[in-house]
């Protein structure tokens, strides 16, 4: 079938370029990438208070990243601290 109508958005020339960078690395058109994109894509709400947990929980991921790269090595209480924090992640996501 052929395309009859058009969506037009406004972007900053930074966002237009990774964009296209992104679709061709996809192998797309950016029309094609920004159609699969917009017709499958999802966006997941976040309401503000799980949003502030959400980026306690990076914070606390970041410094045991940073922690872990330092030392070479993740130590048994760092991993079981991970493993906790990836299940708040998704019990956060659970709740939609």
């Amino acid at each position: 079938m052929e395309k009859e109508t058009n969506i037009i958005i406004r972007l900053k020339p930074n966002d237009k370029e990774e964009i296209k960078k992104k679709a061709s690395s996809a192998g797309l058109t950016l029309s094609e990438y920004a159609r699969k994109l917009m017709l499958s894509g999802e966006i997941i709400k976040v309401e503000p208070e799980d949003r502030l947990t959400l980026n306690g929980i990076a914070n606390n991921l970041n410094q045991l990243t940073r922690l872990a790269n330092q030392t070479k090595a993740i130590q048994p209480e760092t991993e079981n601290v991970l493993r906790n924090l990836i299940n708040q992640i998704r019990h956060a996501y659970r709740k939609r």
